[in-house]
């Protein structure tokens, strides 16, 4: 099982810097143009109930890109779960400008930026084609945050969503944020009209708009035509961010001088500027978070300058939990940024899938950082350690464990909604965990 060619194929800018990031998105089977769904009616899938889910890659130094095989089969899982997936490159993926960071501060401002497009494009596409049954319309949808490797890394060290999605709120113009949303609708819109229109099914499913997969001439040529339809969706594109932004109900906030120093107490440190109207009927999704090979221990602090503090301990120690009028311990709240990115995996449904024999991070590491996690009160924390799978899942047997569990994970999320979170014993036999 593997992704399909993407629906679609578009650069957005980064909310760090403005680069721009390559981005693909995949429709699931239940996301179909009311043509194929007559068609298929006999075998059409469960409608799709807006669920989003993104993917994120290994370390673009050593290669990874979001073309990576285990992206690839992440992502394929996901989209047949019946979630819209996107994956896209951090910037210095693919030979593109840009360089990885020694911080993973821009990789995670890359990722937060596909985040808030992902959520704007899934709120823009009519699906009133594809009304979804009473089970789900009662229940929020899920955005599904995932990564590999270094891109499980930044999965973890990500905000919590309500944190992302507040910076898309009411954006001001011309600033990433905005550029963002408005891609999102534009690119939204231009799909309710490809499945509103009696076309062919190659372009109903947003094929047109999609990558050049379809390319058959000398490499050069290839080269040239895909550049050349790169440079025309990107200005179809801008022409469609330009017209919506004529039409928009702008609004006038006060912000903050960029060139002054915070806080600002007075007048003169504010001044006016035209943002972006306030979504207020966005859907309130639920965060649910899937890493694979996590690289825990000296990758990971390598790979982000993040060292242990040597004081943790006495740290911990000075921060006991409190108790409440019953003498039970309550959770405390985050006290910096780093905690509540932490946190989010606990009060969130989350699984990591690792191998026992990752030789690009220290299992006992993982163990300690899962069994840490698990033990918070009501902790939704879960964990599969796959025997002699290593980082890249190359050994016999382990990837078809790997699907098992993602896929196990990814349906109980689109069935259980609301219900209990989904426990270890929910998860194949041949993956229990050890004790």
């Amino acid at each position: 099982m593997f992704l399909t060619p993407p629906t679609l194929s578009f650069t957005i800018p980064s909310v760090h810097d403005g680069h721009k990031l390559d981005c693909r998105l995949f429709h699931p089977p239940g996301l179909l143009t009311p043509q194929s769904a007559e068609e298929h009616h006999a075998s059409a899938p469960p409608p799709w109930a807006r669920h989003i889910a993104i993917v994120a890659h290994p370390y673009a130094p050593l290669g990874g890109s979001y073309d990576d095989p285990i992206v690839n089969l992440v992502g394929s899982v996901l989209v047949q779960a019946g979630f819209l997936v996107a994956t896209f490159n951090f910037r210095g993926a693919s030979k593109k400008d840009g360089r990885t960071s020694w911080t993973s501060k821009p990789e995670q401002a890359d990722y937060m930026s596909v985040v808030g497009f992902l959520a704007y494009y899934a709120h823009y596409l009519d699906t009133a084609a594809h009304t979804a049954t009473e089970q789900h319309a009662s229940l929020s949808p899920i955005l599904l945050q995932c990564g590999y490797s270094y891109g499980a890394t930044v999965t973890t060290k990500i905000p919590p969503l309500d944190s992302i999605l507040a910076s898309f709120h009411s954006p001001a113009v011309h600033t990433s944020a905005a550029d963002i949303r408005l891609r999102a609708q534009h690119l939204a819109e231009q799909q309710n009209k490809l499945a509103s229109t009696p076309i062919s099914p190659r372009k109903s499913l947003g094929m047109r708009v999609g990558g050049d997969e379809d390319i058959s001439s000398s490499p050069r040529k290839s080269h040239e035509v895909r550049r050349s339809r790169s440079f025309e969706r990107e200005e179809k594109i801008r022409k469609g961010v330009k017209d919506i932004l004529g039409r928009s109900k702008l609004v006038r906030r006060r912000r903050h001088k960029e060139d002054q120093p915070k806080p600002a107490n007075t007048e003169a440190d504010h001044h006016e500027v035209d943002c972006m109207p306030v979504v207020s009927d966005l859907p309130k999704f639920r965060s649910a978070y899937l890493t694979v090979s996590p690289p825990i221990g000296l990758m990971t602090n390598l790979a982000t300058m993040s060292f242990p503090n040597p004081f943790g301990s006495l740290s911990r120690k000075r921060n006991q939990p409190a108790q409440d009028s019953e003498g039970q311990e309550k959770e405390k709240e985050p006290q910096n940024e780093a905690e509540a990115a932490e946190l989010k995996l606990v009060r969130n449904p989350t699984l990591a899938v690792y191998g026992s024999n990752d030789g690009m991070a220290q299992l006992y590491k993982i163990r300690e950082w899962t069994t840490r996690l698990k033990g918070h009160a009501g902790s939704q924390f879960l964990d599969v350690e796959i025997n002699g799978a290593s980082h890249f899942w190359w050994e016999e047997g382990v990837i078809e464990q790997l699907r098992s569990a993602i896929n196990t994970y990814a349906t109980s999320l689109v069935k259980n909604g609301e219900k209990a979170p989904m426990h270890n014993s929910a998860l194949p036999d041949a993956m229990a965990l050890p004790n």
